[in-house]
């Protein structure tokens, strides 16, 4: 073997070991946990994607203030084989929502953090997990209220890094993914949701979020994606998913809209598979928490994905998503 070609493949091993180590996504997953069962199918669908080894969960953060959604969340983690998982959980001034689900599923599954109050505060448990990591490697997904990013993002300098909250997501964020609304308008000033429940968090994190946001919607775009057939279907009737779906949709249709699904994917697949992007504009938020995205002006951070690539099947991508969600729980089967 001649030095040019030993040099050539020494550079090419180099290449292949650091497109490797930079392809996995170091991701914080933030989520309500409550009042939808998406927040399920998200987290199973994510804890899959860990799995494959495209992404690597550094914690998991709770912006309920509901006592059994972080015990949810714990469950979860340990029926996917990661109970240790860091979970965070909003403290003080947050958003209450009742829930179908998950005291049952705290209940009656393996879970050692008790109730929500026992989890560390969001806000320190964000600082600690931004601060050990690589400048711009971080994606965080938001599936819920924006209350716990906009305690981050007032959060001032402390023992864990002299920075401010902002400046710390500045230089630890790459990009956040934030499931919320319907584009390219939303009027309807219902409390549903996940902007209208804290209208103040989101329309301070969506004019001062210093990094890359992509927004994408619900409504007419995620009930395109039917899923939840194969969670109703399991032939293992005692896991998480299959029951927290069983009781949240009981009695009233077998399927369920992909919101929250939709996001995670995005955060760690990107969107270039299935959607359309729109990028030009801005993600005008109202004081109620209701929006309209507006072409002027155009703000850099702001994008959103709310329509599917042309020749894409919604019912296909559903296929996608329900088996990404029932992964792990069909490898235990």
């Amino acid at each position: 073997m001649n030095l040019l070609r030993l040099l050539f493949l020494l550079i090419s091993f180099s290449i292949l070991i650091s497109t490797s180590s930079f392809a996995q996504v170091n991701l914080i997953f933030d989520t309500d946990m409550e009042s939808d069962v998406d927040d399920v199918g998200a987290l199973a669908m994510l804890h899959a994607l860990a799995d494959l080894g495209e992404v690597n969960i550094l914690g998991t953060m709770v912006c309920s203030l509901n006592p059994w959604s972080v015990p949810t969340v714990d469950a979860l983690n340990t029926y996917f084989g990661k109970p240790d998982l860091p979970i965070g959980a909003v403290k003080t001034l947050g958003v209450y929502r009742n829930t179908k689900y998950a005291r049952i599923i705290s209940e009656e599954y393996p879970q050692d953090i008790g109730l929500g109050e026992r989890a560390p505060d969001a806000t320190k448990l964000y600082r600690e997990l931004l601060a050990k990591q690589r400048d711009q490697s971080v994606v965080v997904v938001t599936v819920g209220y924006l209350t716990n990013l906009f305690y981050l993002l007032k959060s001032p300098p402390d023992d864990i890094s002299p920075l401010k909250g902002i400046e710390l997501v500045r230089q630890k964020v790459k990009q956040l993914v934030c499931m919320g609304g319907r584009y390219p308008y939303q009027q309807n000033p219902g409390r549903w949701g996940n902007f209208k429940p804290d209208p103040g968090a989101i329309q301070y994190v969506a004019q001062y979020w210093p990094t890359l946001i992509t927004f994408t919607g619900g409504g007419d775009f995620s009930n395109a994606i039917p899923t939840g057939k194969l969670a109703l279907t399991s032939s293992d009737k005692t896991n998480p998913v299959t029951r927290a779906y069983t009781l949240f949709l009981k009695d009233w249709r077998d399927w369920h809209h992909s919101a929250d699904l939709i996001a995670v994917y995005v955060a760690v697949r990107g969107w270039k598979e299935f959607f359309q992007l729109q990028s030009q504009g801005y993600n005008h938020i109202f004081e109620d928490g209701t929006l309209m995205w507006r072409l002027q002006p155009n703000d850099l951070r702001h994008e959103v994905v709310d329509k599917f690539k042309e020749g894409i099947d919604p019912v296909e991508v559903a296929k996608v998503f329900d088996e990404l969600m029932m992964h792990s729980v069909e490898r235990k089967e």
